[in-house]
Order: C-alpha cells, then sequence, then structure tokens
C-alpha cells in the first residue's frame, strides 16, 4: 500500500527517509513505499531529476501487485508544485500531471493493482489561483479517462458518517434501541398532525430516516449536506462535520443551564453566535448575514428573544421565537431552484417537538413576520408561506426606522383634523346637539345644547380623583367667554377621552403616520410583495385609528350646580358618528341628563309653572339654558311642547297679548300651538274656562275699515258688513 497526501512529500524540499534517501516526486514516493528501496531505485535516476518515469512505472507495480495507492488532495500538491522549475520551460506540476496518465495506464495493465484518487467536488475548492484550478481541471480528465467515479459519501450514507465521526455511541446502555423510540415518539407527532407537515414526513420510512439519522433530525444534516453544499467553497463533508461537531459541543457545554427539550438536535437547535458556526456563515453567504443574525436571531436582544421574553412561559423556556429564526436562517440558503427557505410546513416539521403545543409555531411565525427587519416569506403555496432571510431590509425595517424618527410626535393636532372630519358626518343622526371639537377658553355664547369634545391634551385619569387639568378647564368654559361672563351656562356637554383609551388613540395615530410615510418615501421602490403587504397594513392602519378614535371618547362630563357631573360610558362605538349617537342615547335614556320633553313634574320642580302673577315664555325657555341647577334641554320645543300639554292637562294657563294686563286670549284645558321665539306668549297659572265666554274687552270696528266696505258691497249685501 501508498499513501500520498499534499503533505507527504513537501514539492520543494522533499523527503528524507530513515535510510537515508531523498525522496522529490510523486513518483519516487510511491516506488518507495510499494517496495523500499529496491524498487525505488527503478525510478531513482527520475526521481533526482523530476522528469516522469516515461513507460518505467509499469514495473514498479507489477513488483508491488496486489497493491493499493491511495491518493489524496493531489490538486493541493500541484498549486505548490507549479512553484518549482524543472528546466527551462515546465514546472514540477506539470511533471505530475503527467505522471498520472503514466499511472493510471499501468494500474489498468496489471492485475491485482488499484489507484483511489480523491478530487474537489469543485475547482473552487482548490487554492484560489489559475493554476491550481487549471491542475484541478487537468487532473480530473486524467482520471475521468482512465477511472470511474465513485461518490465517497452518497445519499443517506451521511447520516452513518456523521454519528460514526461524532459520537462513540448514541444508545444508552439500558435502551437497546433508543433512536427507534425517538424515531417512534416523532413519527406519531407527524401523523397526528399530517395535514400540518409536508406529506413524506408523516410517511412510515421517514420514521426510518429518523432513527438512522438520531441523533440529528434529517432535516438539519440534509440542510447542510445538500443546502449548504451547493456552495463551491463548502466541503460537503468535512464542512458538515466541523459544523456539527461544534453545534453538538455547544450543546454539551450549556447541557446545565439549557432549557429547551432536545430529544433530537434539531434545526431549531442550532446556536448561530457560536464562533465556527457564524463564521461559516458570513465566509459563505457574505458578511452582511453577521447583521441579519444579530438583529433577528441571536440573543434575549435580537427581535425573536424579544419576542420569546415578552411572551415568557413556555416561549422563553423552549426559545420558540429563537429556535423558528434559527431554523429558517438555516434554510434560507442553497434552496433548489432559487427557492431559499424553509415552508411553514416544514419549519413545523423541523422544529416541533413530542410534549409540546403544536400551535406555538403559527403564532410565533405571525410575529416574527411583525417583527423581524430581514425576514423575507412569499404568498401561501401547498406548503404554505415560505420564509428566509435575505440581507436587504424588509418593510417591517423600514417602519421601525420610521418608529423610532415618530416617537416624540404627539400627533394632537392630526387627531383634532380627524374629530374634525368624522363629526360631520354625524349629521343626521338622532342626537340633536351641536358637536363642536376642541373648544378654546373664548368660547361664544351657546344657545342650543352643544357637546363639546376636548381634545387629547386633556386626558381623564380613573387613578386620579381630582383630574384637576380637565376639571378647571370644563368649569372655566362653563363660567366664563373669554373675558366676560357666561350667559347660557346650561347648554354645554363635554366628551373627552379617558387616558387609557387616548394612549391607544396616539398609538394608533403613530402607526397610521409611520405607513404614510413610509409609502410617501419608498413606495416607488418597494417591490410588488412589499407594496402590497404595505397597502394592506396602511388600510389596517387607517382603520384602527378611526375605530380607537371612538373608542377613546368616553367620559362625558357637565356643570350640574357648582359641581361637575361625570359619566363614564360603558361601552363604546368603532366610528365617530356611531359613538356619538350611543353617547347621545346614554345621556338621555340612561342618565337622564337630557330632556326631549318637559313632563308636568319638572316643569313644577323647577318653578316654571306660576302660582300666581305671570311668567313670559322666552323667559321660561331661558330658565333652563342659563342654570346649571335645571335639567338641560333637548331643544327649546321639548320645553314647548311640555307647557302645551300641561296646558291641556289644566296645569298652567297660556295667554298672548302685549302683557300680562292685557291679554288678547287665555287657553287653559287645551293643548296650543306655543313658538318660543314668539314675545307675547305668558304662562299664567292655570283656571277654569267659562263655559260662556264673554268677550271682555269687546273691540270697536274701524268706522274707515267701515265705510270701505259698506262703499264696496250692494244693499242686499250689507249684512256681511254687520
Amino acid at each position: 500500500m501508498a499513501v500520498f497526501t499534499n503533505k507527504t512529500c513537501d514539492s520543494t524540499q522533499g523527503r528524507q527517509t530513515e535510510d537515508g534517501i531523498r525522496i522529490r516526486t510523486l513518483w519516487g514516493e510511491l516506488a518507495y513505499q510499494l517496495g523500499g528501496p529496491e524498487l525505488y531505485a527503478l525510478v531513482k535516476p527520475n526521481d533526482e531529476k523530476q522528469r516522469v518515469p516515461q513507460g518505467i512505472f509499469e514495473k514498479v507495480v507489477q513488483a508491488a501487485s496486489p497493491c493499493l495507492i491511495l491518493l489524496d488532495e493531489l490538486a493541493d500538491y500541484c498549486v505548490g508544485a507549479s512553484a518549482v522549475s524543472v528546466g527551462d520551460s515546465t514546472t514540477l506540476a506539470d511533471q505530475t500531471i503527467s505522471f498520472m496518465q503514466q499511472l493510471t495506464e499501468a494500474v489498468s495493465q496489471v492485475p491485482g493493482a488499484v489507484v483511489a484518487a480523491t478530487l474537489p467536488a469543485s475547482k473552487y475548492e482548490v487554492a484560489q489561483s489559475e493554476k491550481g484550478q487549471e491542475a484541478f481541471i487537468t487532473l480530473e480528465k486524467r482520471f475521468h479517462r482512465m477511472g470511474a467515479d465513485i461518490k465517497p459519501v452518497a445519499g443517506e450514507e451521511i447520516y452513518e458518517v456523521v454519528r460514526a465521526r461524532l459520537f462513540e455511541s448514541v444508545t444508552p446502555d439500558t435502551e437497546k434501541d433508543y433512536p427507534g423510540k425517538i424515531a417512534q415518539a416523532y413519527h406519531k407527532m407527524y401523523t397526528t398532525h399530517s395535514a400540518e407537515v409536508p406529506s413524506e414526513i408523516s410517511k412510515s420510512n421517514y420514521q426510518d430516516k429518523i432513527r438512522r439519522a438520531y441523533p440529528f433530525h434529517p432535516y438539519l444534516i440534509d440542510s447542510l449536506y445538500k443546502r449548504w453544499g451547493s456552495h463551491p467553497n463548502f466541503q460537503r463533508t468535512r464542512g458538515v462535520l466541523r459544523l456539527l461537531g461544534s453545534i453538538v459541543g455547544d450543546l454539551w457545554n450549556r447541557r446545565k443551564g439549557n432549557t429547551q427539550t432536545q430529544q433530537m438536535i434539531q434545526p431549531c437547535h442550532i446556536p448561530w453566535s457560536v464562533d465556527a458556526v457564524q463564521a461559516a456563515l458570513t465566509r459563505l453567504w457574505g458578511d452582511e448575514y453577521q447583521a441579519v443574525a444579530a438583529s433577528d436571531v441571536i440573543g434575549q436582544q435580537c427581535n425573536a428573544g424579544i419576542f420569546d421574553e415578552e411572551r415568557g412561559g413556555e416561549y422563553r423556556q423552549e426559545s420558540i421565537g429563537c429556535g423558528l429564526a434559527a431554523a429558517i436562517l438555516l434554510g434560507s440558503f442553497g434552496g433548489k431552484g432559487g427557492k431559499n427557505g424553509f415552508s411553514a410546513k416544514e419549519l413545523k416539521a423541523a422544529c416541533s417537538r413530542p410534549g409540546l403545543n403544536w400551535s406555538y409555531t403559527d403564532g410565533a411565525l405571525l410575529e416574527l413576520e411583525n417583527r423581524c427587519f430581514y425576514l423575507h416569506s412569499t404568498s401561501a403555496g401547498r406548503l404554505g408561506k415560505r420564509y428566509w432571510y435575505g440581507t436587504k431590509p424588509t418593510l417591517n425595517k423600514l417602519i421601525v426606522q420610521y418608529r423610532q424618527q415618530v416617537s416624540g410626535e404627539s400627533f394632537d393636532e392630526e387627531i383634532v383634523e380627524e374629530l374634525h372630519s368624522e363629526t360631520r358626518q354625524s349629521v343626521g343622526t338622532n342626537a340633536a346637539w351641536r358637536v363642536l371639537i376642541n373648544p378654546k377658553p373664548d368660547l361664544p355664547e351657546q344657545k342650543t345644547l352643544t357637546l363639546c369634545i376636548l381634545g387629547p391634551a386633556l386626558p381623564y385619569d380613573d387613578n386620579d380623583p381630582d383630574n384637576k387639568a380637565v376639571r378647571d378647564y370644563v368649569l372655566n368654559i362653563s363660567k366664563r367667554c373669554g373675558a366676560k361672563d357666561r350667559i347660557y351656562r346650561n347648554t354645554l356637554i363635554f366628551l373627552t377621552g379617558s387616558k387609557r383609551g387616548l394612549g391607544k388613540l396616539h398609538n394608533a395615530y403613530r402607526e397610521r403616520v409611520i405607513h404614510e410615510r413610509v409609502k410617501k418615501d419608498y413606495g416607488n421602490r418597494l417591490d410588488t410583495d412589499q407594496k402590497n403587504e404595505l397597502k394592506k397594513r396602511l388600510e389596517d392602519a387607517r382603520r384602527d385609528a378611526l375605530e380607537a378614535l371612538g373608542m377613546a371618547c368616553t367620559v362625558a362630563l357637565k356643570v350640574s350646580g357648582q359641581e361637575l357631573e361625570i359619566c363614564k360610558l360603558p361601552d363604546s362605538r368603532k366610528s365617530i358618528p356611531d359613538h356619538l349617537g350611543y353617547a347621545w342615547t346614554t345621556l338621555v335614556e340612561d342618565e337622564e341628563w337630557i330632556l326631549r320633553r318637559v313632563g308636568a313634574v319638572t316643569l313644577q320642580n323647577t318653578g316654571i309653572i306660576p302660582e300666581e302673577g305671570s311668567m313670559r315664555l322666552k323667559e321660561a325657555v331661558d330658565v333652563f339654558l342659563r342654570f346649571t341647577d335645571k335639567p338641560m334641554l333637548a331643544s327649546k320645543r321639548a320645553l314647548t311642547e311640555g307647557l302645551s300639554q300641561a296646558c291641556a292637562d289644566r296645569l298652567v294657563g297660556i295667554g298672548r297679548g302685549g302683557s300680562p294686563s292685557a291679554l288678547q286670549t287665555i287657553t287653559c284645558g287645551q293643548a296650543v300651538s306655543l313658538d318660543p321665539t314668539e314675545d307675547g306668549v305668558w304662562l299664567i297659572p292655570a283656571f277654569e274656562p267659562d263655559p260662556d265666554p264673554i268677550d271682555p274687552d269687546p273691540i270697536d270696528p274701524d268706522p274707515i275699515e267701515l265705510a270701505r266696505c259698506v262703499s264696496e258691497a250692494s244693499s242686499s249685501d250689507l249684512s256681511i258688513c254687520e
């Protein structure tokens, strides 16, 4: 047997044997290993002059047969040999490559002689030089001409290789088929949720695949061997072994403090913070992925880690979010046909564990979509959405950046403007009040019922018993019109937001403004999927802002006597028009702050019905509009209709005339039509009408009018004038 690697014999200095021979070439080394000094003597001149032995090496092989010659990393040896000149026009690398023709022909002619040579999977795995890549291509052609390709590790053999190289044993002494037990548990889980994993996962042969891959999940090995193995700079078997060795070492070192369930080592268990793993990531796929991993995948301060901490419980204990992020990062490279990433179903197969809540994956994926800066996804397909990490920041990254920019803004002006716009739409509802937004201290006199919606700078805090700012503001407007006293004080109702509701409202408006600014600044630079996603998010943000607007205004206030009366609306509506209609119904029907019709009891209690003397109707209306110890009127008609009914019920009399002493008509016992703006209407004490009324003050006819009537009438029509 003869074995040669790129370290067996230095291309420049050669190798000194124990018996004093200086070997300088590949053919010298093989001859010496196969037959010692005796066979070396056959090629000694060629070795000393570093020239290919033409037709001589077949004698060496015949003498050594049966023999096995192993050549490893020969292309790398040729890189060094290309710097060794042989004569004026050739190098030791050229001579070595030429010798491969002699060697393969010799072995093919001698029974019992075999050469096994390894070449990298790609020319890019050789030293990055034109000489090295040329040597690789030439060697490949020479070997292919006489030999046959054999894959040292084919298909699922990688499972056995990995296990044999990394573990002495994976079976506890107490259980002879522990891998089979684990495989059975996973197979049961997959078949229970067969509709939520790829179809091949729930089949019986996958159970055997799990058993052979144990203690690794097949997805972990397959992703590294097949996906990452497609990279020209990644050595499949050795690269997989190095990465898995680093993963196993880290898990072993953290075994005492690690809280994750680990029946097998799955993609969700990859520690991307380990130097060797992170170095492989950046070396193969780019330094940009270091920032990607730091932002979204690694540690408690990454987006996935923050999510786990916020949820707590099993999310923190099992690292649900971080595990999903780790698996997605693993699958983000080397996908067939450019389809990088894992589908939702594949992620469930890769990350779920027996005994863990199956539905965690769905919720965590939604959260990662909303939080992660670099997480991309496609629309749902046969296997659900496909997720992967890219170096281009996603829409979430832009939104987070804008969120930081607007963190100090209050959006009070936008909220007030929205209230103006929305309250215009409330016209025509059953509410009879006039609506004013954000009234100022110099609010003019309001002679009809007015709802004043306070600005968002005046929240009502349930935890503050005083609420001094709101209280002082309402009392001041109720008493003063700027610099003078307010006359009509019983026409104002105030509506303000709770501190909690306004907090949600500010957040909702902040999100709306953020999405609007992203659309304005980046709308033309987003791809189609991002544009569609931004459009949907903006629609949701605008809807949420409008809903929060109505839901924030839940505290009604009015001045009652000298005190402030408060009503906390027990519910809310999603739009301002609906919410104002709901507030009206609550204050009219439930709280009875507002009267749509003044009844007899109220008339008597408020002193409107005179027991003697009289009161002008206009003055009676003003009593309700001016004094805060009286009920509020939905309108002036509420009083006039009540008085009309009181007149019909003989509780009050109604007179018309220039003064109480010169009434032209008086009515009691029947309904009368009353106009609150009419001057000559008087409320008088109730009375019993005369059954045969005589005009107490007959009016003489006007003589001029009488003369005109007579002159125009015929003699037979004089009765008309009478």
